[in-house]
């Protein structure tokens, strides 16, 4: 995926989620100083219609996902302006332990956070609908 270094940063696109209010920039490298700044790929990718994608519950990032239900809309532009779009078919709490069943690559994008307290992660399973290429 192409990547845009900002700061000295590399960011893959943004992903914009309308009924939460979510519209962040993703990094390419997920790390725990990272998290505090913005979402980030943890593995997978969009192209690979695999990307599983890490924030911190803050209500400025993905405080909300708990608000998502099956049907919503999710979208993510890459940095070639691209638009994937998802619709939510699953949200479910994951052990923090169940990486692999965190990155089973079931779905083209799962979103992910810890809950309340750091107990459990709350997950957002999204099935890719519909790719919009940019043609320049």
């Amino acid at each position: 995926m192409p990547v845009l270094t900002i700061d000295n940063e590399g960011y893959l696109g943004f992903i914009f989620i309308p009924s939460i209010g979510i519209k962040l920039p993703v990094m390419c490298e997920w790390s725990y100083d990272a998290l505090k700044k913005t979402p980030c790929l943890f593995a997978g990718s969009i192209y690979g219609r695999n990307a599983v994608i890490a924030a911190h519950n803050y209500s400025s990032h993905f405080g909300g996902l708990i608000r998502l239900s099956q049907g919503d809309q999710v979208s993510f532009f890459d940095t070639a302006g691209n638009e994937f779009k998802y619709t939510v078919s699953l949200c479910e709490i994951l052990q923090p332990t169940a990486i692999a069943e965190l990155v089973r690559g079931d779905f083209e994008l799962s979103l992910f956070t810890c809950t309340v307290g750091g107990q459990s992660r709350y997950t957002v399973r999204c099935t890719l609908e519909q790719v919009v290429c940019h043609t320049g």
